[in-house]
C-alpha cells in the first residue's frame, strides 16, 4: 500500500507512515479474509496506541518548524482518532460482524492515503530557511529555560520574578559574554549575555558581598554559571536521545557576532540574554530526520 510518491523527505514522519501503512494493509487483508476476533482486536489496539504516538510525533514537528496551519491539521488527527474509537465500538456491538469489519478497513485506508498524500504533503512546502529558524529559536528557548531553573536555585531569584522574552537583536543589552561551543548531535554555540546589574547582583546574592569592579572572580562565576546551565540543558536532550557535549567557557567583555533571536531573562535585578547558534549541517539534519522536539523539552513555569 506504501508508495514512494507519499514521502515526505524527513526520515522520522516517514518511516512511522510506512509502520501505519502495513498495520493498515494487514487489516484489510484480515477483512478479505474473514479473520477471528482476536485479529481485529491486536489492530486497533496497535491503531490507538500507535496514532497517539504518530499524531503527537507529527504535531511537534509541525511545531518545531512554525507550520502555520497547525490547528487544521491537529482537527484532522482528532477525526481519525474518534474514527478508530467509533468503529471498535462497532466492532464490538456487532460482535466483530465481517461486514462491519471491511467497513472499518475501508474507512480507515481511505483515510490514511489522503491524509498522507494530501494533508502531510503540505508540510514539505513550509519554507525551509523559516524551519530551521524555528528549530533554532525552540533551542534557544530551551537553554534559556533551564538558565532560569539554574539562576532561581543558584541565586535564590524567585521564579516568579523572572520572566523570558524573545529579543530579535541579541548582544544590545549584556555586558559581559560567555561563549560556550557545542558538539555531538547539536553542533553550535550558546552564548550567554550579562549584565553588569545582574552581574554584580549574582556575587552578591551567591558570595554574599558586594564588588566594586569586574575581576577575575566574577569572570570565573558567570562562566561557571554558563556552563551549569549548559550541562543541565544537555541532560536534558539526553534524556530525549539527543547527545551533546559542551567544552569549555570563553569570556569577553562584548560581543562581535552575527544578528540573531535569542531569549532575555529580565530577573528585577538585571538581564541576561542568551542565543544558541547552530551550524548549518546540524539545523539540516534536523530538519530532514524531524526529532528535534524542543517544544516537547521546554517546561515553561516549572521548575
Amino acid at each position: 500500500m506504501w508508495k514512494e510518491s507519499y514521502r515526505l523527505g524527513v526520515e522520522r514522519i516517514d518511516k512511522q507512515h510506512q509502520k501505519l501503512f502495513k498495520m493498515t494493509g494487514a487489516l484489510v487483508q484480515a477483512a478479505r479474509d474473514g479473520a477471528g476476533e482476536e485479529t481485529y482486536k491486536k489492530a486497533l489496539d496497535f491503531l490507538k496506541e500507535y496514532v497517539v504516538y504518530h499524531f503527537q510525533d507529527e504535531e511537534d514537528y509541525q511545531r518545531a518548524i512554525g507550520y502555520s496551519r497547525l490547528e487544521e491539521h491537529i482537527q484532522q488527527h482528532r477525526e481519525f482518532a474518534g474514527k478508530v474509537q467509533e468503529y471498535e465500538e462497532k466492532l464490538i456491538e456487532n460482535g466483530y460482524d465481517q461486514r462491519m469489519t471491511k467497513y472499518l478497513a475501508g474507512t480507515l485506508t481511505a483515510w490514511l492515503i489522503h491524509h498522507v498524500a494530501d494533508s502531510d504533503q503540505k508540510l514539505v512546502a513550509c519554507p525551509r530557511k523559516k524551519a530551521m529558524h524555528h528549530q533554532s529559536q525552540h533551542c534557544t528557548g530551551l537553554f534559556a529555560e533551564r538558565t532560569a531553573d539554574v539562576l532561581e536555585k543558584m541565586a535564590c531569584f524567585a521564579r516568579s520574578q523572572i520572566s523570558l522574552h524573545e529579543t530579535n537583536h541579541f548582544g544590545e543589552l549584556g555586558d559581559f559574554f560567555v561563549e560556550i561551543e557545542l558538539c555531538g548531535e547539536l553542533r553550535g554555540k550558546a552564548v550567554f549575555g550579562f549584565s553588569k546589574e545582574l552581574s554584580f547582583s549574582l556575587i552578591r546574592r551567591m558570595m554574599l558581598f558586594d564588588l566594586e569592579e569586574p575581576d577575575e572572580l566574577m569572570q570565573s562565576a558567570l562562566c561557571e554559571l554558563s556552563n551549569i546551565a549548559c550541562g543541565s540543558t544537555a541532560v536534558k536532550l539526553d534524556r530525549r536521545g539527543i547527545i551533546i557535549q559542551i567544552k569549555t567557557p570563553v569570556f569577553s567583555c562584548g560581543y562581535e557576532g552575527p544578528d540573531n533571536v535569542g531569549v532575555q531573562i529580565d530577573t528585577g535585578t538585571g538581564r541576561l540574554e542568551i542565543a544558541v547558534f547552530l551550524d548549518e549541517q546540524t539545523l539540516e539534519r534536523r530538519y530532514r530526520s524531524g526529532y528535534l522536539r524542543f517544544s516537547d523539552l521546554k517546561e515553561k513555569g516549572k521548575k
